[in-house]
């Protein structure tokens, strides 16, 4: 594992790596670490449809790998991209199993925060969205919050340029 980390992060230093891999290798040196944060806030700015589709998958795969290692850590996540309406009540696909996926993460203790003012600009509030969303006046704020909390942030990024 010592050896993928060095060779995750010679790859970022030389700007080789593919997009996605910068949070793989965040969470691979978070998942190596001694020490854990107090918690870990995910972000997520994605402007393509579907993006939960790769985001949602991922993220459980972190938090349950996490939970395993660092039990007592918190997790939060922040969306604060286009991606975020999808999470709305109309939203077309909202059963789909990754959005299923979000709601199932929220109930485990995990918030999911979408950016109010961003939201506003298709003139959506609280109520337009589904039950699991926050809606946070600000998500860089919302970020720095948890970061003064304690928590690492991590920020998913798309697989392969896909997004």
């Amino acid at each position: 594992m010592k050896t993928a980390c060095v060779l995750a992060a010679w790859l970022l230093c030389f700007g080789m790596a593919k997009a996605g891999d910068a949070d793989s290798a965040r969470f691979e040196q978070l998942l190596a670490a001694e020490q854990a944060p107090d918690g870990v806030v995910f972000e997520i700015m994605a402007w393509r449809d579907h993006s939960w589709d790769w985001a949602a998958p991922r993220l459980r795969d972190y938090v349950e790998r996490l939970r395993a290692r660092y039990p007592r850590m918190e997790f939060a996540l922040v969306s604060h991209g286009a991606e975020l309406f999808e999470l709305a009540r109309e939203a077309e696909g909202a059963e789909r199993p990754s959005i299923r996926t979000l709601a199932r993460l929220s109930r485990e203790g995990m918030p999911v925060h979408v950016d109010g003012a961003y939201a506003s600009w298709k003139r959506l509030g609280q109520q337009d969205f589904l039950d699991f969303v926050d809606i946070v006046p600000s998500a860089e704020t919302q970020l720095a919050d948890y970061v003064n909390l304690g928590y690492l942030r991590i920020k998913l990024e798309p697989p392969h340029a896909t997004d």
